[in-house]
């Protein structure tokens, strides 16, 4: 059952604890370095999604039985954790991405393990296999290309493009028929938003030194975006082409880079960037309401008329 306020809240009340425990904690050291705001992020994170997920009186169950379940209990903690590890200064690169490699080619086994997508019942194992691949080489060069922009830009623009794209992914996959799946997104879609708010600081110069967009939020934003979409596909009734561009719509923001854009004002070139990205994705939207409205909207009708009736 749709619950617009019930999201409303769990997206607020994630938002402001995230916000709030990652400036408390940067306001402890002043000037932060960046891996001070990535470190400091990650608490942040955590208690941001604990709060929102609470809001929505969601259910944990050890062990998780589902893909969802296995994103919120597997994956996400397992992103925080690598995150943690690849901010620290003495980690060398080359682990702190090998760490990162290896969950994204592992996430789509995860995720599908134990349903009928690779029981065989819906083709050969090596198309499983071949599916699983794709989806985590498509993972792969999404976040490498993320980070490798974030590096050359203002981290803010990237955050709301995600942010962007997980709301255009839970938004479908509610229309899609998968209400829970999609809620899922809230309070992901909220660390976005907190995420923008204390990078802007840290960028006006205010907690910290560089600035630049935490490691640990585009980590947790590209994965939730791939793991909401992955089982929006193979759990839920989002097509591939849907699913594809919703994940590489915030790679949009490259286009930002070409020379005569790069350097006029920032607001120009976040707002351009912005705006490419949310165009396909608004597409994408008013597809799933077209479709939604043609194959729910005479259920619905009858629905009314068999109240109306009684």
């Amino acid at each position: 059952m749709l619950e617009p306020s019930l999201y409303l809240k769990a997206m607020a009340s994630a938002a402001i604890v995230s916000a709030a425990c990652v400036l408390a904690i940067t306001a402890l050291r002043r000037p932060a370095s960046t891996t001070w705001l990535n470190l400091a992020s990650l608490p942040g994170i955590g208690l941001g999604l604990v709060t929102g997920y609470h809001m929505l009186a969601w259910r944990w169950t050890l062990p998780p039985v589902n893909g969802l379940d296995r994103f919120l209990i597997i994956v996400v903690p397992a992103t925080l954790v690598i995150e943690l590890i690849a901010g620290f200064p003495a980690v060398p690169r080359w682990l702190a991405w090998l760490l990162r490699m290896s969950l994204a080619s592992m996430m789509p086994r995860i995720l599908l393990h134990g349903s009928v997508h690779l029981s065989g019942n819906n083709g050969t194992p090596w198309q499983a296999v071949a599916v699983m691949a794709i989806a985590a080489l498509l993972l792969a060069i999404s976040w490498s290309l993320l980070v490798h922009l974030s590096q050359r830009s203002r981290g803010v623009p990237i955050v709301l493009a995600l942010y962007l794209a997980t709301q255009c992914a839970g938004l479908t996959i509610m229309m899609a028929g998968y209400i829970k799946g999609g809620a899922a997104a809230c309070p992901l879609a909220a660390i976005l938003v907190a995420a923008a708010l204390w990078t802007w600081l840290a960028s006006a110069g205010r907690f910290a030194t560089a600035p630049s967009i935490s490691p640990a939020v585009l980590g947790i934003g590209i994965v939730g975006l791939f793991g909401l979409l992955l089982i929006g596909i193979f759990f839920g009734r989002i097509s591939i082409v849907s699913g594809l561009v919703m994940l590489l719509a915030p790679l949009l923001c490259w286009i930002t880079q070409i020379s005569w854009l790069r350097h006029r004002q920032t607001w120009l070139v976040g707002s351009m960037g912005l705006l490419l990205v949310a165009l396909p994705l608004l597409i994408v939207l008013l597809k799933a309401k077209h479709d939604f409205d043609r194959d729910m909207a005479p259920l619905l009708g009858k629905g009314k008329a068999s109240v109306l009736q009684h």
